[in-house]
């Protein structure tokens, strides 16, 4: 018999005496604290008395929620409060703990998790998941609005006082007393526009616990709000949001002041990004509620994928079933989707990458899937779904970075007006029917018209 057996067998001994319950849970596990080892800890929660070993030490804990750390004196310095045992070492590179009770053992290890220093390990109904110590907590916030949706390509500009935040801004579509932040790395560097832009408002360059600060958003005087796929730039088909709430806007001011604690230094600056065009667009104007969550603080996309009702409609550039584990939360919310019969649709853009996820979505039951060129735009960039009821619209691309490590911003709306509108702009895109404007009509006509004089004028 192993060390490691002969320890578990006595460890059973200890707590066979020990009564039965309904709940042990270990909750959190932070084995690799930023820079000191000796804060970190294993948070538990026992309805009976039971046992957390390590198989190197074990200890023995009292009913109730209980913290298991490195060192009293170093976590009680950073957390203001005593744990309620300390000796525990834990190692970076993953190990097994477990929680022995009467009736049931409950074990976890992170040898195949996500392994970063400041990691912390945590509890969910959907299983384990992680956050970095200095991520954020923000909740999502919920409230009855008026507002419109536009479809870009379209011809859009900001005015007003208040703060607005991107991963990279390329044009000068502003006026009034803004203050910007943006990412300092994005990939490519950052465009020349946004050194322009500096010399003419006050510019942050964000750096920090995320991969990348990818929303789009502007929060101004008024409590207006502006939620955005594009990075104020319109071409691409992308969608704009707006709308005047106090809540969400309250909380968009406090996520911007938040983050200027990451404030940086600009990477390099890349090449410029160039003139393009703008269309008409379509707006449509709303009412109902909205919820705006705060990622990766709040992740609403694979509930709203779970709970989807009727059919699914789901738009993104790409999408990638990748994960920090075996098991992929995005495919799982497809594929149980599939199985309650909804229809699901997932439209992405025209990438070599895109065709291949789109041949294999296909494979699964109640799933469509293609990639989509238009003439109406440059590239499908905005990342949106519908149901029946409700539209989801995120900066969020559906990978494991915009998913779980990126700042983004994700935004529900109900209403059966929005609905319909989104439905109506996916198949569309779907169905590749090009909008013909008036304007452009007049002069297709026109076209025409000179043609067949010309061929008429031959004829003759």
């Amino acid at each position: 018999m192993s060390f490691r057996e002969r320890f578990s067998a006595v460890i059973l001994i200890l707590i066979l005496s020990i009564p039965a319950s309904k709940a042990c849970e270990i909750l959190e596990i932070l084995p690799n604290p930023y820079g000191d080892d000796s804060r970190e800890y294993v948070k538990v929660n026992c309805s009976e008395p039971c046992v957390l070993t390590d198989f190197e030490s074990s200890f023995n804990l009292t009913p109730g929620t209980g913290y298991i750390a490195n060192n009293a004196t170093a976590f009680y310095r950073h957390y203001g409060f005593m744990p309620d045992h300390e000796g525990i070492r834990l190692s970076n590179r993953g190990e097994e703990v477990v929680l022995i009770c009467r009736n049931r053992n409950v074990s976890f290890s992170w040898k195949e998790m996500f392994r970063d220093s400041g990691v912390i390990y945590f509890q969910t109904d959907r299983g384990w998941d992680f956050r970095y110590e200095d991520w954020s907590t923000f909740k999502p916030v919920r409230e009855k609005v008026r507002g419109r949706m536009i479809i870009t390509p379209a011809s859009y500009r900001l005015a007003g006082d208040g703060y607005v935040a991107s991963y990279t801004v390329t044009k000068d579509v502003f006026q009034g007393n803004l203050t910007f932040a943006v990412d300092a790395d994005p990939v490519g560097g950052i465009p020349a526009e946004e050194i322009l832009l500096s010399r003419k408002y006050q510019v942050y360059f964000l750096e920090g616990p995320y991969r990348n600060f990818h929303y789009k958003y502007a929060v101004l005087s008024n409590d207006r709000v502006v939620i955005t796929t594009e990075n104020w730039k319109w071409d691409n088909r992308g969608i704009i949001v707006e709308f005047t709430g106090s809540k969400s806007a309250d909380l968009l001011r406090e996520l911007f002041q938040y983050d200027l604690k990451f404030r940086s230094q600009p990477s390099g600056v890349s090449d410029l990004k160039g003139d393009y065009r703008e269309g008409k667009g379509r707006w449509v104007e709303f009412e109902g509620s909205v919820t705006l969550h705060i990622m990766p603080d709040s992740n609403p996309i694979f509930d709203f994928i779970e709970n989807s009702e009727g059919f699914l409609y789901i738009s993104a550039p790409y999408m990638s079933f990748e994960w920090f584990t075996p098991d992929s939360p995005l495919l799982n919310a497809i594929l149980n989707a599939s199985k309650r019969g909804v229809d699901v649709r997932v439209m992405l853009n025209d990438y070599e990458k895109s065709r291949e996820v789109a041949e294999f979505l296909n494979t699964i039951s109640n799933v469509t899937a293609k990639t989509v060129r238009s003439p109406e735009f440059d590239e499908l960039h905005g990342k949106y779904m519908v149901t029946e009821g409700r539209v989801l619209v995120t900066s969020a691309n559906l990978n494991k970075y915009g998913l779980k490590l990126n700042r983004e911003i994700a935004l529900i709306i109900e209403s059966k007006k929005a609905e319909r509108f989104m439905k109506d702009v996916f198949e569309r895109d779907w169905e590749r029917r090009v909008e013909i404007y008036p304007a452009i009509s007049l002069s297709l006509l026109g076209v025409a018209l000179l043609l067949g004089f010309y061929f008429l004028k031959r004829f003759k």
